[in-house]
């Protein structure tokens, strides 16, 4: 009750200042589209310095994980591989602090307790996993740039391990959630059906990958590796589970290449393997629910998706010396993955926001005992200030990535992608044998931009 009476006070003394003032603490009452905004209308644009002094600021506070990791992006698609490289280790290292539990429940306990009085956007944010996969096979693309094949190997490993610890806390959830429905004879209907109502629009976006901890992309992405550095056996089982993950026809045509290792009547040739990251993943924007309760109704706020802004996967032309000579195909739906992972975090986002409300409504109350009609009325103005929902999340990550490859005689050839009325500027490849040839692609911001990397087979 200490911390009850003490949030009051301050609940009050905000309420005050608001009054007076017309202002309340940026940092815990704005919402993180407005930073968002500027990142993902940075990339592709060759130059983010602007926005130098708002990364370094934010890099050691709450967020900065986060921040860190929209830095190394927008870096990594300026073709910055360098700087996007120490960004991305200043990312993990801060993602290994926030993995010491011990320093997680110690100083966290006083921002879930200020967050009952405000909303989830003061406590620090937690990277999803499934971001932090999405981090490391990024640094790995680094490492590729900058031809550190054995760093590159180390991040792959990462991802796949994060992959494996993901895979077994979802069984883990879902074990202990069929569990609680046994005990409570409950059946499997929602007890919420305005919520089923508001994500009605999304079922069919997240019905488009299987689940939210195996990612396509990873395992196509290591495949590759694997095969360029002569680890096989490795190359054939990710390339396996991207095909059990995305069964597209070229996939099923690199396991015949590798499983038969009919290698010496391709050795002359020259694989280009193209990795393609297309358009911006949703962001999430702000729902408000209207929920009865013993003392009346209950308004909540919580993060969703406006399905509009979900971009439906275009495969890219690739042309070969002013010839279209095929597209590429989807890897992974990254746009379909955030919604679906939102969706498998709601339940426990509105019981937390229902107890929330229920928090403000009792010190609403206890203001208005205390100072009288001065009291109520700044409890009102305070939660409503307070009542947005926490919008924070990668929001520079691709709406979806793709793959293509080519097997290429010796010599020299233009290079083009093409998607909606869009060209990439020619990009010369000198293919020479015994060497692979990687080309990074960013189709983003009403441009395509790309960039290569050549690895000599060892």
């Amino acid at each position: 009750m200490i911390f009850l009476k003490k949030s009051i006070y301050m609940l009050g003394a905000g309420a005050c200042f608001f009054v007076t003032s017309g202002n309340l603490n940026a940092g815990t009452f704005k919402t993180y589209k407005e930073d968002s905004d500027q990142f993902r209308e940075t990339l592709n644009q060759n130059d983010d310095s602007h926005l130098a002094k708002k990364f370094a600021d934010n890099a050691t506070k709450k967020d900065g994980a986060l921040y860190l990791l929209e830095q190394a992006r927008i870096q990594q698609v300026n073709q910055n591989y360098q700087a996007s490289l120490d960004t991305y280790k200043k990312a993990f290292a801060l993602l290994d602090k926030q993995k010491s539990r011990a320093k997680i429940s110690a100083s966290r306990i006083g921002f879930q307790a200020l967050s009952m009085m405000s909303n989830d956007s003061v406590v620090p944010y937690l990277v999803p996993p499934y971001e932090q996969v999405l981090a490391h096979i990024s640094q790995a693309k680094n490492y590729i740039y900058l031809k550190d094949m054995e760093a590159a190997s180390v991040e792959m490993r990462v991802a796949q391990q994060l992959q494996r610890e993901i895979e077994l806390s979802h069984e883990q959830e879902l074990a202990k959630k069929t569990e609680k429905e046994k005990k409570k004879n409950l059946n499997t209907a929602s007890e919420t059906p305005q919520l089923d109502e508001a994500f009605a629009g999304l079922d069919p976006i997240a019905s488009k990958i299987k689940n939210t901890y195996q990612n396509s992309y990873a395992f196509y992405m290591a495949a590759s590796l694997w095969e360029v550095l002569g680890e096989y056996n490795d190359a054939l089982v990710d390339y396996k589970k991207a095909y059990e993950l995305q069964p597209d026809p070229q996939i099923a045509t690199d396991i015949q290449r590798v499983d038969k290792l009919n290698l010496q009547k391709n050795q002359s040739n020259v694989p280009v393997i193209i990795f393609i990251e297309q358009g911006l993943v949703p962001q999430k924007v702000e729902n408000k629910l209207v929920l009865p309760a013993p003392n009346g109704l209950l308004n909540i706020s919580f993060a969703t998706y406006e399905p509009r802004t979900y971009q439906i996967p275009q495969p890219t032309q690739i042309l070969l010396n002013n010839k279209k000579i095929q597209n590429s195909y989807v890897l992974n739906d990254i746009g379909a993955l955030a919604v679906k992972q939102l969706k498998e975090q709601t339940t426990a986002t509105v019981a937390r926001q229902i107890m929330r409300t229920t928090t403000k409504y009792v010190a609403q109350q206890q203001l208005g005992q205390q100072l009288g009609v001065l009291g109520q009325i700044a409890g009102n103005l305070m939660n409503t200030a307070t009542d947005h929902a926490d919008l924070r999340s990668w929001s520079t990550l691709p709406s979806n990535t793709q793959v293509a490859r080519l097997n290429l005689s010796p010599g020299k050839y233009q290079l083009q992608l093409a998607n909606s009325g869009k060209y990439s500027a020619p990009l010369t490849i000198d293919a020479v044998a015994n060497q692979t040839v990687f080309i990074y692609a960013y189709d983003v911001n009403n441009k395509i931009s790309v960039s290569s990397s050549l690895f000599s087979k060892p």
